[in-house]
């Protein structure tokens, strides 16, 4: 993918300044570029165990583990290429690549090829219609305390909203609150999802990203017969249910 990037003066410093909307000063961290994917507690080896929501979590409400209990495996989206949604989507071991401009912040991910747009405030950006929901949701920042925040809702229902390997889902409830920062050169991640429907409270999790100097590759290409192979060794737990003839996305 061809991109051109708009970066401004300030940002090639490490941090500037920018004014907020209450007319301080605020502090811009430099998230420009390439990182690894996030991990648990110093950012070193393979550790993502902090930012796993489990099958039997004591956040989940009972509403959600009736769902994870109802819904079988092969109605799982992921088998035909769809990609993971967020949180979840940071725990995928990809490197992302963060672009930020003057009006917005665009993060693109090595993972199912997903960029998203983060639109600053301040910048007249259009609101959603009351009826219009998106799969990665709406998203708004700001600059606060040399953090880029971001909080993003208008999710649709999502069978994988929360954890796409545990059949965990989200509503269009959920509300997700990502902080970014910058410590000794590497990026913090802090997230915050909460869902009333399926979250007793808030799931939280902080990693540490360490920039990645390798070329960014944002070709992710879904094999989508090679997804659905396994659906071969899986039976449904509704076998009495008509058979699912699933449609080809690849044409003839």
């Amino acid at each position: 993918m061809l991109r051109i990037k708009k970066i401004s003066i300030a940002l090639l410093f490490t941090a500037s300044l920018v004014t907020s909307l209450n007319g301080q000063a605020q502090e811009i961290p430099k998230l420009d570029g390439t990182w690894n994917f996030g991990n648990c507690g110093d950012g070193r080896g393979f550790n993502l165990s902090c930012m796993i929501l489990e099958e039997d979590s004591p956040l989940l409400t009972n509403r959600a583990k009736a769902y994870r209990d109802a819904i079988d495996e092969v109605a799982q989206p992921k088998y035909d290429c769809a990609p993971m949604p967020i949180p979840h989507m940071w725990t995928d071991p990809y490197s992302y690549q963060i672009e930020q401009r003057e009006d917005r912040v665009i993060i693109y991910y090595g993972k199912d090829d997903v960029v998203r747009t983060i639109w600053l405030r301040g910048h007249g950006h259009p609101k959603p219609k009351v009826n219009e929901f998106f799969y990665y949701g709406y998203s708004e920042g700001y600059y606060q305390g040399g953090k880029l925040i971001i909080t993003t809702n208008k999710f649709t229902f999502d069978p994988q909203g929360l954890n796409a390997d545990f059949r965990l889902p989200s509503s269009t409830q959920k509300e997700v609150v990502e902080m970014m920062s910058i410590k000794d050169g590497n990026l913090i991640l802090e997230v915050k999802t909460i869902d009333p429907f399926f979250l007793n409270e808030p799931w939280q999790f902080r990693v540490m990203s360490r920039p990645d100097q390798n070329s960014f590759e944002d070709s992710w290409q879904c094999d989508l017969e090679a997804s659905r192979q396994i659906l071969k060794l899986m039976p449904s737990q509704y076998e009495a249910d008509p058979q699912v003839n699933r449609i080809n996305y690849l044409g003839d």
